[in-house]
């Protein structure tokens, strides 16, 4: 099982879903390729830099981004109760949680954007 596709904009023709280096699929709009990569059971795979607030980065601060939007955030808490443990939250639907490692975290964000895109967890 794949867990992981990039979708990424395909110049004049709307945005491909790739694994690895392979296309797997075009679509008119992100929307679509989103549903895609879900409907495969995979997560969208996001861009993930340092976190950098007044020109600062702070360590184990990461952003989480999809094409030039920011889309979420995980931190790892290094004092108080909750140290060692892993804060994620994907900015757009405001999904959030808590965790064990950074991987984890990655997880939840990504899974996260990639139903919220194509509105998985709203009432039909």
């Amino acid at each position: 099982m794949i867990e992981r596709l990039k979708a990424r904009l395909a110049y004049q023709r709307g945005f491909q879903v790739v694994d690895g280096s392979t296309v797997l699929e075009t679509f008119a709009d992100r929307d679509d390729a989103f549903r895609f990569v879900l409907g495969k059971g995979a997560r969208a795979w996001l861009a993930w830099s340092r976190t950098v607030i007044g020109g600062q980065s702070a360590p184990f601060d990461f952003t989480a981004d999809f094409q030039q939007d920011s889309v979420g955030r995980i931190l790892k808490a290094v004092q108080g109760p909750g140290a060692g443990t892993w804060f994620w939250t994907c900015y757009d639907g405001g999904a959030r949680g808590t965790v064990a490692t950074k991987e984890e975290a990655v997880v939840g964000v990504e899974r996260a954007y990639t139903r919220r895109i194509v509105g998985a967890d709203l009432p039909r």
